[in-house]
């Protein structure tokens, strides 16, 4: 009997060392795996960092980009503006009054407007790629301030390629008159 306990336990050892031998496979393939996790979040975050640096190059490229455009618009604003009155405007000009006392943005501050335009009959041009109620509220406050320091009166007027459903709601109940390609809902 001796014998076969002997058997046993040398049965139950090898048992033991297969177990701690996966045991240990276990172990390395965790560790291994965990590495190339590692790894790999490693790889993804130097990829995400290109790509966000692409996306604010992009980004600063496009926000030229329009800078140049809307200057070049600026020209073209008073021929959309000479037909909307249906006539040619003699005076037409970028407008820029200085608010010292910070009454539109709660800070010293140029405030600036597209165009200007006159003749009989003033108009007061705000130009937008696209036109939300943010842009419209902006250019209303903009444009209380313009009257407490431009003697005649003025039609106000938002010149956009396309604007919200909103910002055309709120431009009808403050009285700027929308000039705008497409409508979005």
């Amino acid at each position: 009997m001796d014998k076969r306990f002997e058997a046993m336990d040398k049965r139950f050892e090898a048992v033991d060392k297969r177990f701690e031998a996966m045991d240990q496979r276990f172990i390395d393939l965790r560790q291994d795996m965990d590495q190339r996790f590692t790894d790999l979040r490693q790889d993804m975050d130097r990829r995400f960092e290109v790509v966000i640096g692409e996306l604010r190059t992009q980004r600063l490229h496009l926000s030229r980009l329009s800078g140049r455009l809307g200057h070049g618009l600026e020209y073209l604003v008073r021929g959309v503006v000479e037909e909307f009155a249906g006539k040619v405007l003699t005076r037409s000009e970028r407008l820029v009054l200085k608010d010292s006392e910070g009454e539109v943005f709660g800070v010293a501050a140029d405030i600036e407007f597209d165009l200007f335009a006159s003749d009989g009959e003033a108009y007061l041009c705000e130009v937008k790629s696209h036109i939300e109620p943010d842009d419209v509220l902006r250019f209303h406050r903009k444009a209380l301030f313009a009257a407490k320091h431009i003697t005649e009166p003025f039609v106000r007027v938002m010149i956009g390629a396309s604007m919200e459903a909103q910002a055309e709601k709120l431009m009808e109940s403050l009285g700027i008159r929308p000039i705008v390609r497409a409508r979005i809902e």
